[in-house]
């Protein structure tokens, strides 16, 4: 244990790294990286009441022969292969460096500034509270972490907050209301309305911003808004001299490393900071030296590259009938009981090209574990009854289901995956088990406490007891600070990926496990693939904060962006809406997660309701969205709700992330709430509208895996207003615009001739009308709409 000043890191950094130019050796030297992979982006939050730990071993599985580790940004110390931040002089970025032998290691380090925001309420003169407090986003609605403060004329309380659009409630007395005080409102989801709280910043992307000019050879050229004070490039894991006074016209050469060559992939990354603001990051892929253009380059293997399709087992194809079991119990109805859906099912839609047809990268199995042969009543009212067709109640953990398939249906699906460069990830279940699991039954006390010292049942307690709380009283929660329970869970993911040469993992219930877990269960893959990419994604609903806690080196490699899901929900659902509040949701996921992430971006999942049910309006106002789906059949009557569903998929695939598409919406499959989601597949007798959406997703895709610029590519908003959005996707001279129109009439939408200078030189990919003016290029777009913009290759 010891302590650095930061004067004495300072002069230490310079010293070291002019030491390893003065005899012109390369600085550079892959191969004695202590870091596996690349090294995700460290994120400090100066606001947090606990100490500020880094923890190196998320970075670095093996110590062995590393010299020293220094940070340059403050005071701080290194126990047990953790670093803790005494003092942060609130760099926006800092670096910590490995020394090992003549060589550095870096890791990034990212302090995110928030915004102070005095939120006040007062009440009415004739109400009188005991208590008030605040529910939101923010807080992953728990209103017991915000108690407000009552000064005697009014109610406030303080926050931290990153800029953007927060949704809250006041609680008053244990009563959900809206602020009064406040006619901002905000569409819930659930066909009700929350109080906004829009949060301004004093940076912006739309200021601060890097562009991929050009390249050759042996170097770079990236063009800046401005000149920025710090400037961090990376070749790997190693910092590139860099040298501010060489800026000419706002341009920065960087010289791609000689030894850049001898590796088939690598990265540059580029980090930039004026005062306490961030540029975009950028993110440069190199096959044996030189800048990456065409996607076919890119291999299978490449994670950025995955284009996700959610495929419910049960649901999606029943490929042959002997295995059909549905339970015969009369209290299940059909919905609630296994259809017949199995892996042959899904072998036989590999075989007939379905995938391939659609463009589809990689496949998210749901839960193959045997579940149990019997029914079991769901502890909130109305108490149905339910079978385990979903596969998240394992009574084993190695195991596959017999209604599923067999151990060979599965090795054979994923070889044939494979075979067609699509990529397989197991939906992994951690958080639970049923109580009938023999690893349960052996071990009761390796679960969390189902009676809390209140009297209550721990039972869906989401937020209060997030890492203890049982899904239902059949299902008992791990109690992951047993080390033995951490160990035993770890090890049986590690056995599914070996079993099956699976390419990853999506986890369900994220939030509701110990860090500890996902951290041990990061490290033994690295330790037993270190040469083999594997994808974890994970689920947590909660703020962005949260959710990124989970993402990183050593945890996940993302998880599902909810936040900017149900911003782009209520945008592209409803007419006319408000896009710089999408934006603004937009930039507040790429400043916490990065412009160049990892986090799925998605059409919608097995919980929530059906997109084009949403809006189509097919659950009414303040309805219980699952109930909907078991008092009337759901159908889509409005055609427009096809085009607001396509106008969702246009975004999914042109921003930054993985796209996710839940099997279905590609055809607009409707179903309200859970399980009315779930229905059967179909992939015959499909109506005009499924056909035409499932061509347009098709070439939605296509578009995406053509263009490096929707997969590595910078990105710049040009418009945001009342029902259009404008932005531009660019890597060098690979350039692409996205026009979305989400009003229910035709508009124009310009763009500048300063960014098109000749469209002869553009591919119009949808077939919009444009006008030539003077200084614009303006496009038509039909009510509910989009186009994208390609440059020619």
């Amino acid at each position: 244990m010891y302590k650095i000043s930061f004067f004495f890191v300072l002069i230490l950094l310079v010293a070291s790294f002019f030491s390893c130019n003065s005899n012109k050796k390369s600085i550079f030297n892959a191969e004695n990286d202590p870091i596996y992979g690349i090294a995700s982006v460290q994120i400090l939050n100066p606001y947090s009441n606990d100490t500020l730990m880094v923890f190196l071993e998320d970075y670095i599985p093996d110590f062995s022969g590393i010299d020293s580790i220094i940070w340059n940004a403050g005071e701080y110390e290194i126990k047990d292969n953790i670093l803790l931040i005494k003092e942060n002089k609130l760099n926006p970025l800092s670096i910590i460096n490995i020394y090992k032998g003549n060589d550095i290691y870096s890791i990034i380090c990212k302090t995110l500034f928030k915004e102070e925001v005095n939120l006040e309420f007062v009440p009415p003169v004739t109400k009188t509270y005991s208590t008030v407090q605040i529910a939101g986003d923010f807080n992953s609605w728990s209103p017991q972490t915000a108690a407000m403060i009552f000064d005697g004329s009014k109610w406030y309380y303080k926050l931290n907050l990153d800029p953007g659009v927060y949704q809250y409630q006041l609680v008053c007395d244990g009563k959900w209301i809206n602020n009064p005080n406040s006619t901002d409102t905000v569409p819930n989801g659930i066909g009700g309305y929350n109080t906004a709280l829009r949060v301004a910043g004093t940076c912006s992307y739309d200021n601060l911003f890097i562009d991929t000019k050009s390249f050759d050879d042996e170097s770079i050229n990236l063009e800046f808004s401005d000149v920025p004070d710090v400037l961090l490039a990376l070749w790997q894991n190693q910092l590139m001299p860099i040298d501010l006074k060489n800026f000419k016209d706002f341009v920065y050469k960087i010289e791609i490393p000689r030894e850049a060559k001898k590796l088939e992939y690598s990265y540059i990354r580029v980090y930039a900071s004026k005062d306490k603001c961030f540029y975009n990051d950028v993110l440069i892929p190199l096959h044996f030296g030189k800048v990456i253009t065409d996607t076919k380059s890119l291999p299978r293997e490449d994670k950025h590259t995955n284009i996700l399709y959610s495929v419910l087992v049960d649901r999606f194809c029943n490929g042959r009938y002997d295995n059909d079991a549905p339970l015969k119990d009369p209290r299940v109805e059909p919905r609630a009981n296994f259809n017949g859906g199995d892996l042959a099912g899904i072998i036989k839609q590999l075989n007939s090209g379905y995938f391939e047809n659609l463009g589809i990268s990689c496949l998210w199995i749901s839960p193959i574990f045997r579940n149990p042969d019997e029914a079991y009543k769901e502890f909130p009212a109305p108490n149905r009854f339910y079978s385990g067709y979903h596969g998240y109640w394992p009574i084993s953990l190695t195991e596959i289901d017999p209604r599923f398939g067999t151990e060979k249906e599965f090795k054979d699906l994923v070889n044939l995956a494979h075979d067609n460069q699509i990529n397989v990830i197991l939906d992994f279940v951690a958080n639970h088990v049923h109580e009938k699991n023999p690893l349960y039954r052996n071990n009761p006390d390796w679960a969390t406490p189902l009676n809390l010292p209140d009297g209550r049942k721990n039972i869906r307690i989401w937020e209060e007891y997030r890492l203890t709380t049982w899904f239902d009283t059949f299902l008992p929660s791990w109690n992951f600070e047993i080390p033995e329970v951490t160990d035993t869970i770890s090890n049986l993911a590690i056995y599914w990926l070996n079993k099956y040469n699976l390419d990853g993992f999506r986890h369900d219930a994220t939030k509701h496990i110990p860090e500890v877990f996902w951290r041990t269960l990061t490290r033994k893959i690295k330790t037993n693939f270190p040469e083999k990419s594997i994808y974890q994604i994970g689920e947590t609903f909660g703020s962005r904060e949260l959710i990124g806690r989970y993402v990183g080196s050593g945890m996940l490699d993302g998880q599902f962006d909810f936040n900017l899901y149900f911003d782009a929900r209520n945008a592209f659902a409803n007419e006319n809406s408000d896009m710089q509040t999408l934006t603004a949701s937009l930039y507040a996921s790429l400043n916490q997660y990065g412009f160049n992430h990892l986090m799925g971006n998605i059409t919608g999942n097995h919980d929530l309701i059906r997109f084009i049910t949403y809006a189509d309006g097919g659950v009414l106002p303040r309805e219980d969205d699952k109930e909907a789906g078991w008092k009337r059949q759901i159908v889509t009557k409005n055609i427009k709700s096809y085009q607001k569903l396509r106008n969702l998929f246009c975004f999914i695939m042109t921003i930054p992330g993985v796209p996710c598409i839940y099997y279905g919406d590609e055809i607009g499959l409707p179903g309200a709430g859970d399980p009315d989601n779930r229905r059967m597949m179909i992939f015959e007798e499909l109506n005009e509208n499924q056909l035409q959406t499932k061509n347009i997703v098709s070439r939605l895709i296509s578009i995406r895996k053509n263009n490096i610029e929707f997969i590595y590519g910078t990105t710049r908003i040009l418009e945001s207003r009342k029902g259009v959005l404008v932005f531009k996707r660019r890597f060098f001279d690979k350039e692409s615009f996205i026009l979305i129109n989400q009003k229910n009439e035709t508009e124009s939408i310009l763009i500048k001739k300063n960014y098109i200078k000749n469209l002869d030189n553009y591919v119009i990919q949808f077939g919009s009308s444009v006008k030539n003016t003077a200084d614009d290029f303006v496009f038509v777009l039909k009510p509910y709409s989009f186009e994208i913009i390609t440059k020619k290759r």
